[in-house]
């Protein structure tokens, strides 16, 4: 039994060099007295070009303050360079940009709010990165605006039947043939801008962003909304519609956004007066009683383990697991449901962040249930940190610096609570714990 309890492990024991271990010997024994001590401190800047999946909304967080996603995009000539718009006549211009799914959402979205779509005036060159935190330079009047919209990831398209109604009025006639979307009506100022593009910058896209530089898709900071939306740029564009002098059917040419051009997630975090602010400010050198993890470039947790480096080094680890118990009033907020899965760094000897086990990237904990003192579940994060554990006791890593837990995702706008009070050391579902499973070895 010990043998396949062993096997079943996902990471190996690991001896000490050259020496054999009879099996027939070992007795497992326990350890979970280390103590583990968490401080909030800012994530890093975060690559955010690239991105196919596009974050906008805003979010008055009761923990994390107001918080606010943007996009920018570039719009390029994917589908093919358009024929000439010569003796063409504008009918209307629309942002489009369907949802990534029905479950799009992140927050109640309930709120209105305001959308503003802004030209950009400054070039995003492709191939550049970007990061979280980067702006860009946009003319100060929107070419479109989207008032007191509420999310709505479900097919609600309409189309207005002329033919439909008594007295020649036209009804609303429900059409499910096209995916859920954002649709903002840009202004024909700008759409006779695209339609009047001169023929030497439609030749290719590196030359029409030169013309046309791209977008900038914001909400108003002023009113707050209690969501994000999530949306497929790769499917996003911009739909001029237009006809031909003189005609009547309406021609339409996407001018799409895509990651072949630049597409960059911007994030902006404002936590004054806010319990993550107090914990940013006055971090307890003894750790704190919470912790706070956010994406989009917001916060992280510092994470030490003074006791780890004081253990006895002839041990064979067959399991070590760091348990981070989360405040359990998120599992009552389903629409901020919290991230399942966090990451785990550590922190070199020259105070840069790395994968916990060099290139094997095990440092994923992932949302889960234990059992407390009592008997009762409890809801956390467990890390598996078996193969990094004996590597500490070996001498291979100094376990000097710490570590860090992150949400470090530009395509999500998540966040979680971690739970450390260590005030009473019997309460197994309120404070981070590392239990470590072993064997003496000769």
């Amino acid at each position: 039994m010990l043998l396949c309890q062993l096997n079943a492990c996902k990471d190996p024991v690991i001896a000490d060099s050259g020496k054999a271990v009879n099996l027939a010997q070992l007795s497992l024994s326990h350890i979970d007295t280390c103590s583990v001590l968490i401080n909030t401190v800012p994530d890093r800047p975060l690559l955010a070009s690239g991105v196919s999946t596009g974050v906008l909304g805003s979010v008055d967080d009761l923990f994390f303050g107001n918080n606010f996603a943007s996009i920018y995009a570039q719009s390029l000539l994917i589908n093919g360079t358009p024929n000439s718009f010569a003796n063409c006549v504008v009918d209307s211009a629309v942002l489009v940009m369907p949802y990534m799914s029905t479950a799009g959402l992140y927050g109640s979205c309930t709120k209105p709010i305001d959308i503003s779509v802004y030209e950009l005036s400054q070039d995003m060159v492709p191939g550049s990165t970007y990061y979280s935190g980067d702006a860009f330079s946009v003319y100060p009047t929107p070419i479109g605006q989207r008032l007191n919209y509420v999310a709505d990831p479900v097919d609600s398209i309409f189309m207005l039947d002329p033919l439909a109604g008594q007295g020649g009025v036209g009804l609303e006639v429900p059409y499910h043939g096209q995916a859920p979307a954002l649709r903002v009506r840009l202004s024909n100022n700008f759409a006779n801008k695209l339609l009047n593009a001169p023929d030497s910058t439609l030749l290719a896209s590196s030359t029409f962003i030169e013309y046309f530089k791209g977008l900038y898709i914001t909400t108003n900071q002023h009113k707050v909304g209690n969501g994000y939306m999530y949306f497929a740029l790769n499917s996003s564009g911009i739909n001029l519609y237009y006809h031909h002098a003189g005609a009547i059917d309406t021609s339409v040419y996407q001018f799409s956004l895509s990651t072949y051009g630049v597409t960059v997630n911007h994030f902006d975090h404002f936590y004054g007066g806010t319990l993550v602010q107090q914990a940013l400010s006055y971090p307890n050198p003894a750790g704190d009683k919470f912790g706070y993890v956010q994406a989009g470039g917001g916060t992280k947790l510092k994470v030490t383990i003074p006791g780890l480096k004081n253990l006895p080094t002839n041990i064979g680890v067959t399991k070590a697991e760091l348990i981070m118990p989360i405040l359990d009033t998120l599992i009552s907020q389903p629409a901020y449901r919290p991230p399942s899965a966090l990451t785990l760094y550590r922190i070199d000897d020259h105070d840069s962040t790395e994968v916990l086990n060099g290139n094997n990237a095990s440092g994923a904990g992932y949302l889960t249930t234990r059992i407390d003192e009592s008997g009762r579940s409890y809801v956390c994060y467990v890390f598996n940190i078996t193969e990094y554990v004996q590597r500490v006791l070996n001498g291979y890593y100094s376990n000097n610096n710490g570590y860090y837990v992150a949400y470090s995702y530009t395509v999500r706008g998540d966040r979680t609570i971690i739970l450390n009070d260590r005030s009473d050391l019997t309460k197994l579902a309120r404070q981070c714990k590392l239990k470590i499973t072993y064997t003496k070895l000769n």
